[in-house]
């Protein structure tokens, strides 16, 4: 594999983005510590935001202008506040009834109230509102997140939304993990007519035992109703200590609810693997992220499944938002081989030649494959499935993923050592020449499910990155859906997408040259 002398090269998950919200909070392995905490350790000072929210830059141009308005609206949101155009802070339940649940949606009447030019316009200070912020609402112990907070939604605008700051431990200690124990409700949200809705409810957590399904309308935690909050003001709504509750107003078929949940403390498995017996089984490996050790566990996953006998394998990366591609790339390799091209990094510095990389690793498993994947399928998954399908190596089923295609780099930051700034350099392209940046990739065989949308870059921000054009090779096509026979067997539960994706298995026509 190629590989480069930077700090690290990630492309990392789509909760970087703010648009996957998940009801976990992350644990060291010695003591309990928050995002907060983490944040806190770096001493942080207001200082670097302080300069940007001068009055005289944030007027220089519609960009300072907007990046200063969402520096100061992503801050603004973590208590229930909201900005007038007369730069007043106003509680979000006495504001327009306007959906202001995402970046694009919140500073749209800004971009227009630029435009217009009013006289109002020259006289708002974001400045002045930050100093509000600090002195009447923001505890001293929260001042540090805040300010990175702000930091993140003004560079959001400014450069673009995947040029992100983050403390050097919490990467190093939660993200790069391959397994972490968290404190967890146990259930993921997505959007569906401008509401939020539970997409996954996870075996076994708190949500579970208490009945939550896909499908249910979130409409209030501890109180608060979330109509028109910002998706990452809901997700830090959500966090909370170990053993602490959360009340949670729920609708189910028109029919409102009050449920009481526990955070408990679990392990999430990076890999997991089971097999559908019957006639003809099959294996179902789900990769939960792509962290360090993955390849590993994956190797050891396989182990198992080579030596089960299954006549194919489901390799589900439905809701896995990314993680290191050189994981990704290691896995790939393990079903075709070491010599195959997984990706390739272009770079928006033109003088820098572009890069080429192979997972290394023996191919260990030959069979039939098909990748299931879903609008959360972001980032590193999206190289896996696009790899596997353009090298001929299996078929792609479910809903068209969500289109992260860049990649950051991250070094510490001069201001700050205990701080990483992650910048995005570029992008990647698969063999075919394709990159998923925006437009994600469309499966073989489409499943979808409720219409629960995870929103998607170009939905979300002001300024979304569209991957420079390259050729790409014409790929041949998988004949399709009308081509396969029902399995004579039922499955054991109701999942639409992995039943297909099994029934594709049995087709008349080979998958990757293998017939079954």
């Amino acid at each position: 594999m190629v590989r480069s002398p930077r700090f690290f090269i990630i492309s990392l998950f789509v909760l970087a983005l703010g648009s996957s919200l998940s009801a976990v909070r992350h644990y060291e392995t010695s003591k309990v510590k928050s995002v907060e905490q983490y944040w806190a350790d770096t001493s942080l000072s207001t200082g670097p935001l302080d300069d940007l929210l001068q009055d005289q830059t944030c007027l220089s141009s519609e960009r300072y202008f907007l990046a200063c308005a969402n520096a100061v609206l992503t801050v603004a949101n973590r208590f229930n506040l909201t900005l007038g155009f007369d730069g007043s802070l106003r509680d979000v339940s006495h504001a327009s009834t306007a959906d202001l649940s995402s970046e694009k949606k919140q500073l749209e009447p800004w971009q227009q109230f630029y435009a217009a030019q009013s006289p109002v316009w020259s006289k708002i200070s974001f400045e002045k509102t930050w100093d509000e912020l600090m002195n009447k609402y923001i505890p001293s112990s929260q001042l540090p997140m805040m300010v990175g907070l702000g930091l993140n939604g003004f560079i959001s605008v400014f450069r673009d939304p995947h040029t992100y700051f983050m403390p050097l431990d919490m990467f190093k200690e939660v993200v790069s993990k391959a397994d972490n124990r968290s404190a967890s409700l146990g259930f993921s949200l997505g959007r569906s007519s401008g509401r939020y809705v539970i997409r996954k409810v996870t075996e076994g957590s708190p949500a579970a035992a208490a009945g939550l399904k896909r499908g249910d309308i979130l409409l209030a935690v501890d109180g608060l109703k979330l109509n028109g909050l910002m998706q990452g003001r809901v997700s830090e709504l959500l966090k909370g200590d170990m053993g602490a509750s959360v009340e949670l107003l729920l609708e189910r078929n028109g029919q409102e609810q009050e449920v009481s949940l526990t955070r408990t403390e679990s392990t999430v498995a990076t890999v997991s693997t089971r097999v559908i017996e019957g006639i003809k089984p099959v294996a179902v490996i789900a990769i939960n992220k792509f962290a360090k050790g993955s390849c590993d566990k994956m190797k050891e996953s396989l182990a198992i499944v080579n030596n089960a006998g299954v006549r194919g394998l489901l390799l589900d990366l439905r809701d896995n938002p990314g993680g290191q591609m050189e994981e990704a790339a290691c896995i790939t390799s393990l079903f075709v081989g070491p010599d195959e091209k997984i990706f390739e990094v272009r770079y928006l510095d033109a003088a820098k030649k572009a890069e080429t990389y192979f997972g290394g690793e023996e191919k260990v498993f030959d069979k039939p494959m098909a990748v299931l994947v879903n609008g959360a399928s972001a980032s590193a998954s999206e190289i896996v499935a696009g790899a596997l399908r353009d090298l001929g190596r299996a078929v792609m089923v479910g809903e068209r993923t969500f289109g992260k295609g860049s990649f950051q780099e991250g070094e510490l930051w001069a201001q700050n050592n205990k701080i990483a700034i992650f910048e995005t350099k570029g992008f990647y392209y698969l063999p075919s020449g394709h990159s998923p940046q925006m437009t994600g990739l469309e499966p073989d065989i489409k499943v979808h499910f409720d219409n629960i949308s995870m929103g998607r870059e170009a939905d979300q921000f002001m300024n979304p990155l569209r991957a420079p054009a390259k050729k790409v090779r014409s790929l041949g096509k998988f004949a399709g859906a009308k081509d396969c026979l029902e399995t004579e067997e039922p499955l054991p539960f109701e999942d639409m997408q992995l039943k297909k994706a099994r029934q594709v298995l049995f087709c008349s026509q080979a998958i990757a040259g293998v017939r079954l």
